[in-house]
């Protein structure tokens, strides 16, 4: 159940990601042409491009999450060779992780309510919607965590592990 949802919250992710980077590619195209050809910046150049930058940025945390993709040292598994210390640390690793995303995300959640009274002047959105991005990401990468805390091990891309 956890892991489906998981995969659900990762192909969300994706498919969110795709649809900001494209709507991302038209406001610039947009904001650049409005500026270079007709000599007049909209109103909007600067705070509606950001607000989708960070969306797509923090939500697309969430598919790095569940395909491991983030970066990584992965020097673990050459030092320890047995699977089963590697597990623990695995399992150890997600509870800090979900550990640190809670903490993240709570105090996300206090800065968007602190600012969702304040305006953006150019679009007329609440600056705590902004902010709101990083509680929501932390919540569905939480989610993610749990998911492979529980998860067998090794997890799929561990193949290239050495293990003996």
């Amino acid at each position: 159940m956890l892991t489906r949802m998981a995969c659900a919250l990762s192909a969300f992710s994706k498919a969110f990601g795709a649809l900001a980077c494209a709507v991302l590619a038209v406001l610039v195209t947009a904001v650049v042409f409005q500026r270079f050809v007709m000599h007049d910046t909209p109103r909007w150049a600067e705070e509606l491009p950001r607000l989708v930058l960070v969306w797509s940025a923090f939500i697309g945390g969430v598919a790095c999450s569940r395909e491991r993709s983030h970066l990584m040292a992965g020097l673990l598994p050459f030092i320890v060779k047995s699977p089963r210390v590697l597990a623990v640390v695995d399992r150890i690793n997600h509870a800090l992780i979900v550990a640190g995303l809670a903490a993240l995300g709570w105090a996300g959640w206090q800065l968007a309510q602190m600012t969702m009274e304040q305006m953006l002047p150019a679009i007329e959105v609440s600056a705590g919607v902004v902010y709101l991005a990083l509680p929501v990401a932390c919540a569905l990468t939480a989610v993610v965590h749990v998911a492979q805390f529980f998860e067998p091990w090794p997890p799929a891309y561990a193949d290239s592990f050495p293990l003996e």
